[in-house]
């Protein structure tokens, strides 16, 4: 519809236990949409195969297909039901259960209850969705703090110019009459950045103006993930991330021991500095810090660095054209690897970023094991030792858990490695004759299974290469594909030393 929303909620409710089995739970989920509706007349064939409410081929809301009829299936065969409740005009309400065992499993640090840091300080949430607001109010009163919620900007504007006291705010980007941005410069006139700091929750791809960046502490991609928000919170008040998707520590800081390298980073927005320097720590590495282009061009002429982490988007000299000052003042044996920082995920961001003469780009939020791997990337580039892949041994782990047993996972990897040079060399025939549509192909199917092997960097390596043969061409794809098939030992070296593989 051309506009509304879809909200998923789930509950649950504990069964009792029979035959000394564990505890077990049913699992109530409702998915509510404020679209077209649906007939009563018309509802029993929801379930069916092939089914449309609107069977015309001119229809603009498309139908169900056997989506529903599949969804059907799974649900009774994991013990529970399915329905739905419609009114035409106003929307639907899908509801379906399931029975399932409780698993133990640890706690992630958003959900663990309330936090001390945040527990009573006073949050200011301003959006027009009633939804939104509700979610986070509900999300921030988990870690004890304490949400008053504005349905408009005038309404929030209003309370802050009447004094009453806040600790935080998180606004909405789009909003009727007074958005986001509008509603920041506002609150400024009232409060500085130094006592409110304010959170802006946008749609994915926005490029922020620079005029903007003094308003925000921090902007956040809708819908926010809680973890996420958490994190920036915890961030924004002087405490340490939850990183659930960090490696361990141990391993990672063997990195710095290995590849010792000299980090600038480049970076306005003072949580990311903060971030990426917690970040380069757990990888051993202690790092400068530069704020927009023109220091980071002095600092590189001041002193030598083997890696620049460049933000993009900064104040009085961006991240590209820092870049080609640094390419112009820099002769070549002096000169840093420039990594790229930015939000952009837009097709032609990292093109841009390259002919700007950058050597790398990694994409925000920045990830632990993408930092890695562009570090290691650099060592290479610099003609230190690189080292053996660092694998995400969580899916190593969750591979091991799904086959059974040590023996099933180590004839996996055997046919994972197998499998993979084989999509290489037909990768080395199909970028020789030219030809983008089977590359990208290809790329595809060794991204998810390099992925589910733990084989990060060659999962992010095989994702670049389809994403450039997307683009028609084959045009630059042979340096990728010769950073692929460097990287294959490395994987190797990496699934040995974690026990998933023998040594040969």
């Amino acid at each position: 519809t051309e506009q509304g929303e879809v909200v998923l909620t789930v509950g649950s409710r504990r069964l009792e236990a029979g035959d000394g089995a564990g505890p077990r739970y049913r699992l109530e989920f409702a998915v509510r949409d404020t679209g077209i509706g649906i007939p009563e007349d018309r509802r029993d064939r929801l379930f069916a195969s092939f089914s449309q409410v609107d069977a015309s081929t001119t229809r603009r809301h498309g139908g169900t297909g056997l989506g529903l009829a599949i969804s059907r299936r799974l649900v009774e065969l994991m013990g529970g039901t399915i329905s739905v409740e419609s009114r035409v005009g106003e929307g639907s309400t899908f509801r379906f259960t399931i029975v399932a065992d409780e698993a133990p499993s640890p706690i992630p640090a958003f959900v663990g209850g309330e936090k001390p840091l945040l527990a009573g300080r006073r949050v200011l949430v301003v959006d027009d969705n009633a939804t939104n607001r509700e979610i986070l109010v509900r999300q921030t009163g988990s870690w004890g703090m304490s949400a008053r919620a504005a349905a408009s900007a005038g309404e929030a504007l209003g309370w802050i110019a009447s004094g009453e006291p806040f600790d935080l705010g998180i606004l909405d980007l789009q909003m009727p009459e007074m958005d986001g941005v509008a509603l920041a410069r506002g609150i400024r006139e009232h409060r500085p950045a130094a006592t409110l700091p304010l959170v802006l929750l946008s749609s994915v791809g926005r490029r922020g103006e620079r005029a903007e960046q003094d308003l925000f502490a921090a902007e956040l991609t809708k819908p926010v993930k809680p973890s996420h928000l958490y994190d920036t919170l915890m961030e924004l008040f002087g405490g340490a991330v939850s990183g659930p998707a960090e490696a361990p520590a141990a391993p990672a800081r063997a990195l710095a021991d290995r590849v010792p390298l000299r980090i600038l980073v480049a970076e306005d927005n003072t949580v990311n500095q903060r971030l990426i320097l917690l970040l380069l720590e757990k990888l051993g590495y202690r790092a400068d810090v530069v704020a927009d282009g023109q220091e980071a061009v002095a600092a590189v002429e001041r002193q030598p660095y083997d890696v620049v982490l460049m933000d993009v988007q900064m104040p009085e000299m961006d991240g590209l054209e820092a870049t080609r000052e640094i390419r112009q003042r820099l002769g070549e044996p002096s000169r840093p690897r420039i990594v790229a920082m930015t939000a952009n995920a837009l097709q032609g961001d990292r093109e841009a970023c390259l002919a700007a003469g950058m050597n790398d780009y990694i994409s925000k939020p920045i990830r632990q094991d993408e930092l890695a791997a562009a570090l290691g990337r650099a060592a290479g580039a610099n003609g230190a030792e690189r080292p053996a892949a660092a694998l995400d041994e969580a899916a190593l782990d969750q591979l091991a858990r799904t086959v059974g047993s040590d023996e099933a996972l180590a004839s996996l990897v055997d046919t994972f490695l197998a499998d993979t040079e084989q999509i290489l060399a037909g990768l080395r025939a199909a970028v020789a004759r030219d030809d983008p549509t089977e590359t990208r192909r290809l790329a595809h199917s060794l991204k998810s299974t390099a992925a589910s092997f733990g084989a990060t960097e060659l999962s992010t390596l095989s994702r670049r290469l389809e994403e450039r043969a997307a683009g028609g061409s084959t045009d630059g794809t042979a340096a990728l594909l010769a950073e692929m098939e460097a990287e294959l030992p490395r994987v190797r070296e990496g699934l040995v030393r974690v026990g998933a593989l023998r040594p040969a």
